[in-house]
């Protein structure tokens, strides 16, 4: 009787380590990372690539819009709207904002100042290919001053 059951417990124990061999997670943690992380910084690059877009639609709507209030307020001096454009630009933007086209306009038949602001460019992206890089803003102000009426036309 004792050999017996000897055997049977050989049988369990052998049975027991082939049970733990194949539930053992030792390289579970490797093959989620293998997973996990291209998916990970794909998610990431997207984030950032994102933000770049935004910063750059947020920092051209400011210069416009800020360089054409000046412009209005000074009774539409162009000089100085363009140089607000290029300080705000390149404080924001680096050597990046030498891409941005600008446009800034008087028009004294409606005491006004307008203005426009892009920049498009093919930009290449790793895995996905060509992606048209487009930043679009304009402002429109009246001329600060006070008038006695609307302009002609107007109404």
């Amino acid at each position: 009787m004792p050999i017996r059951s000897c055997r049977v417990s050989a049988r369990s124990a052998a049975l027991a380590r082939l049970l733990r061999g194949l539930l053992r997670e030792d390289g579970q943690t490797i093959l989620e990372w293998t997973v996990v992380l291209p998916l990970f910084m794909a998610i990431s690059a997207g984030i950032i690539f994102y933000a770049w877009l935004w910063w750059n639609q947020v920092t051209a709507a400011t210069a416009i819009h800020d360089a054409v209030y000046l412009a209005a307020r000074h009774g539409g001096d162009i000089a100085e709207a363009r140089e607000r454009i290029e300080e705000l630009l390149n404080a924001a933007l680096g050597g990046y904002a030498e891409g941005f086209s600008y446009e800034i306009t008087p028009d004294p038949a409606t005491r006004s100042v307008s203005g426009t602001i892009r920049r498009e460019k093919v930009v290449d992206l790793p895995f996905l290919g060509e992606f048209l890089f487009s930043v679009k803003a304009s402002s429109f102000q009246r001329l600060e001053r006070f008038w006695a009426g609307p302009p002609s036309g107007w109404w």
